[in-house]
Formats: C-alpha cells, sequence, structure tokens
C-alpha cells in the first residue's frame, strides 16, 4: 500500500513538471492532461484530490489557449494571457500540496 502511495506521488510530480513545461511549450500541456486522465485518481491515497485539480486545470488551459483563436485580436489575447497567469497559479498551489504531502482542499474550486 505504502508503494502505490509512493508510485501515485510520482506520477503527480510528473503531471506537475509536464504543466510547468506547457506554460512555455504547448505539447507538454497535453501530456499533462493525459496523464491526469489515464492515470485517473489515485483512490484511498493524499494523491486523489491532486488529479481532480489537474483535470480542471487542464480543461481550462485548453479553453484558455484557444482564445486566441476563437476571439482574435486584443480580446483573445488577453483572454489568453489572463488564463496563463491563472493556470500558473495553479501549478504553484499544485506544486506546494505535493511538496508537502497533503491534499488539495476542494480541487474544484477556482483557485
Amino acid at each position: 500500500m505504502a508503494e502505490a502511495a509512493a508510485r501515485a506521488g510520482r506520477r503527480v510530480l510528473a503531471m506537475n513538471l509536464c504543466f510547468a513545461a506547457g506554460l512555455a511549450l504547448v505539447l507538454p500541456w497535453f501530456i499533462a492532461g493525459v496523464i491526469a486522465h489515464w492515470w485517473g485518481p489515485a483512490a484511498n491515497t493524499v494523491w486523489a484530490t491532486h488529479h481532480a485539480y489537474a483535470v480542471r486545470t487542464f480543461w481550462f488551459g485548453l479553453l484558455g489557449g484557444l482564445a486566441p483563436l476563437l476571439a482574435p485580436g486584443g480580446p483573445g489575447l488577453v483572454l489568453f494571457l489572463l488564463v496563463w497567469a491563472w493556470c500558473a497559479v495553479r501549478l504553484g498551489r499544485a506544486f506546494l500540496a505535493w511538496d508537502r504531502a497533503e491534499r488539495i482542499l476542494d480541487p474544484g474550486r477556482f483557485v
């Protein structure tokens, strides 16, 4: 059981690192989204909430990344930058929770 929790913790770290790289490059963002969806929540471990948090971050980030295409010009760029900053804040919160090996309280909340 302890090995399964440690493995889940390593998966969450890999997911967070891909999200961090995805803030600069596009492909790692999709890899992190696949990790979050494919591995699913690590049931009955401290890491279960991290996956739910990551899935929400992925979808909002994806929509924000498409904003310049959906709303060309200034509004799309502004929305993209706002969503990018929001994702960076969420990622910082995820790394802090991972470092302390604690659950993310209310992973469905906005920030």
